[in-house]
């Protein structure tokens, strides 16, 4: 079994009110060394939705979501509450005070916009690994 890699689908969900970014992401989860399935969700409320419907094994969630809807933080704080959903954090605008409050409530890591996409091919990889 050394050095064999799981070929299980991970399930991985795209929290981002930009189209673009959440484009960057799917392409660069296309990198990853076993299949993911790729769900998308533009604000909090739709995120929400998709989570109850696939539960998802990642949610990568921009946490500054349009106003309308759900927050990123509270978002946050409801995807860690399922043991089986890891959340990361995603975000340009973010305060220390906002990133420390995820990774409190459960966030597994936090990954500055803009972002390299070999750093955050190699930081998804090691969150679906683990």
């Amino acid at each position: 079994m050394g050095g064999e890699v799981d070929q299980r689908e991970r399930l991985v969900l795209i929290v981002d009110d930009e189209a673009a970014t959440r484009a960057l992401l799917r392409q660069t989860l296309q990198g990853l060394p076993f299949p993911c399935r790729v769900y998308e969700a533009a604000n909090g409320d739709e995120a929400l939705k998709v989570t109850h419907e696939i539960r998802p094994d990642l949610a990568l969630v921009d946490i500054m979501l349009p106003a309308s809807s759900v927050s990123g933080v509270v978002l946050c704080q409801q995807m860690c509450k399922d043991s089986r959903t890891k959340v990361a954090i995603i975000s340009g605008h973010a305060t220390e005070t906002i990133v420390q409050a995820c990774l409190t409530a459960g966030a597994v890591g936090y990954v500055r916009k803009p972002f390299s996409v070999e750093e955050m091919r190699e930081r998804v990889a090691a969150w679906l690994s683990g």
